[in-house]
This record gives C-alpha cells, structure tokens and sequence, in this order.
C-alpha cells in the first residue's frame, strides 16, 4: 500500500492505481484528495463519468454493483464511496467484490475519517493495493504554518512568514478559508513576496487583523512597524481607533501573563492564558524586551486606558474629541507605547 500526503498531484498520463483511499478527518484535504485523484484520471479518458455514493445509503450497494458493470459506450467510471466507516452490509458486500474482481473501466476513491469504525473494509482496501492519502487534520501552528508555506509555494509565489503568521492569526484554523485566501492572494497580488500589507489590505474586516498586527508590533517594540501599520489602517478604514486599542488591551493582558508563569512550560503557559502553544515562545520573546522596564510597562497600561475613553468620546461630559484628535491620541499612544518613553503631552 502507497502512502501519499494530500498536496495536488501533478496530472499526468499515468493513472492512479485503481483504489484510492483518502483517510483523515480534515475536509478540505480529504475534498482535494478526492478532486485531484479524479482529475487525474479523467486527464487520461476526458469521457470519464463519476458516481457519487455514500457508504450508509440504502441503495449504495446496488449503485456500485450497477457502476461496475461495462456500459453501452465503454466510457470508464469513477466510483467515490464516502464515508466507508459507516457502510452499509450491501455496501460493506460490494467493496469487497470489487476487490476481487476489479472492473477494468472503472477506478475506485473511497474516504475514511480515521478510527477503528470500519477498519476491516479500510485494511482490505489497503491489502489490495489501494494508494492512501493522508487527510488528518493538521496540528495548529507550526504544522499549520508550514502547509501554508507549501501552498503557497504550489502557486509558485513567496510570502513574508510576518504575512504568514498574520494571515493565519486573521482567519483562524480554518483550512478551506486559509487555502482560499492564498489562491486569491496569489492571484490579484502581483509582486513578490506576498507581505503583511498584503494581508492587511485583504482581511482588515476578519477578526480585526489590523488591531493585532499593531499590537503585536508594539509589544514587540518594533516602533516603525507599528506605526506604519497604523497609518495605513487609518487609510483603509475609518473604524480604528477602538479595535486598536482593544488589541492593545489584550496583547498587554497576554504579556503580563507570561510574565507572571517564567518558570512554567509553554503548554502551561498556554491553557492559563489562553493561547495556542506555538505561541508562547513569540510572547517570551517579547516578555523579554519588557521585563527590564516595569514602569515603562505600568505608564502603557495607564496610556491604554485613557486612550480607550478617547477613541470612545472621551469619559466626561464635553470631552469628546473629533475624528482627527483620535486619530492622533491613538498615533501617540502607538508612538511613545511601542518605544518605550514617557507619554507625550
């Protein structure tokens, strides 16, 4: 039995050997295992029909029997079975015979979501010489990271790991939304690498990726960035300030957290604050830049929260402050935060 990891297989004239398995419970992967196998094959015979039949239907067994019988025209069939770990006896009866006599037109894809459900049918696929793709979902962070590397690397383009990361912290581990934002950032963007503007341009609408990005930068005293970051956020939209500063917030919250668990391991430190655990080693990093200067730390939490009741109207009656008076108190508290100095009256 093959083993192969589920990237898109190049098409070519060879086809795939006549069972395909494609095994895990990610569905973008098993969706694309499927896709390209059959691609594939009808690269070599474009006639090539696909039958679509689930393993727990009623009528499953009889429509594989039916799909393995030659045609009045010859063309070959694709026979996709999913869901074999539920499969019905009729089903169950009509893998099996396929296995033993396999039709010379038609090629078989199964899927599989992993566990010991079904596996005496997944181990006589795979005994008669089936080609299994591994589908498991994918590990958040660094697994998840690199398959985001991969494909874009698929596409034949470059991005920054900055633009990686933030994509990534944008839309969260949804791999058929990550995989979609790629294509289409491979598509419209033209130049190489692909960066973190990119990515703000975009999906500033998802999950307030520009407040987070500032943040990150800021806690990581990475003052030009920030600002930069900043100011084209203020270009792109008109609702900033408040998700800014809540960003802000929460980076802060996060670092004096770490701050406070030096000794513990970063799995710990992961399930008290609340972060994935890849996580943990980027928040050390900037613990560290911050751990040295407790008042610096103490005048950004002070900063924070008057910028909070500026970007919301100000906290006393008459207060309030117009647009670009907000939109200055959040570029000095950005500024003077992400620098380490003392506010700026």
């Amino acid at each position: 039995m093959a083993l192969a990891c589920c990237r898109p297989m190049a098409l070519s004239k060879t086809a795939p050997t006549r069972i395909t398995i494609a095994a895990g419970n990610e569905p973008m992967l098993v969706d694309r295992a499927v896709a390209d196998t059959f691609a594939a094959i009808r690269a070599i015979d474009s006639s090539t029909q696909r039958v679509l039949i689930s393993a727990s239907s009623d009528d499953g067994g009889a429509l594989i029997r039916d799909a393995m019988s030659p045609n009045l025209f010859g063309d070959a069939t694709v026979l996709i079975v999913t869901g074999i770990d539920s499969s019905s006896e009729e089903v169950d009866a009509a893998l099996r015979g396929f296995i033993a006599e396999p039709a010379e037109h038609a090629w078989l894809i199964v899927t599989h979501p992993g566990g010991v459900k079904g596996k005496n049918l997944l181990d006589a696929l795979r005994s008669a010489g089936g080609t299994e793709i591994d589908c498991k979902a994918l590990k958040k962070g660094k697994a998840t990271i690199e398959f985001l590397n991969r494909e874009v690397r698929l596409h034949k383009r470059s991005m920054t790991s900055e633009a990686i990361t933030a994509l990534y912290d944008s839309i969260g581990h949804d791999l058929r939304l990550l995989v979609g934002a790629i294509s289409q950032l491979c598509s419209d963007v033209e130049h190489d690498p692909i960066s973190i503007e990119d990515i703000n341009s975009y999906f500033i609408g998802v999950a307030d990726v520009a407040g987070y990005t500032i943040s990150d930068a800021v806690w990581d005293k990475r003052s030009v960035e920030a600002l930069r970051s900043l100011r084209w956020a203020m270009e792109a939209s008109d609702n900033v300030g408040v998700p800014t500063v809540l960003a802000m917030a929460s980076g802060l919250r996060t670092l004096v957290g770490v701050g406070g668990m030096a000794g513990a391991s970063d799995l710990d430190v992961a399930k008290t604050i609340g972060v994935p655990p890849w996580k943990v080693k980027t928040l050390r990093q900037q613990w560290a830049k911050w751990s040295g200067d407790q008042r610096r730390l103490a005048a950004a939490a002070v900063a924070l929260a008057d910028a909070d009741g500026a970007v919301k109207g100000g906290v006393k009656i008459g207060s309030s402050l117009d647009a670009e008076q907000k939109l200055l108190a959040l570029e000095r508290l950005v500024i003077t935060t992400s620098a380490g100095t003392r506010t700026l009256n």
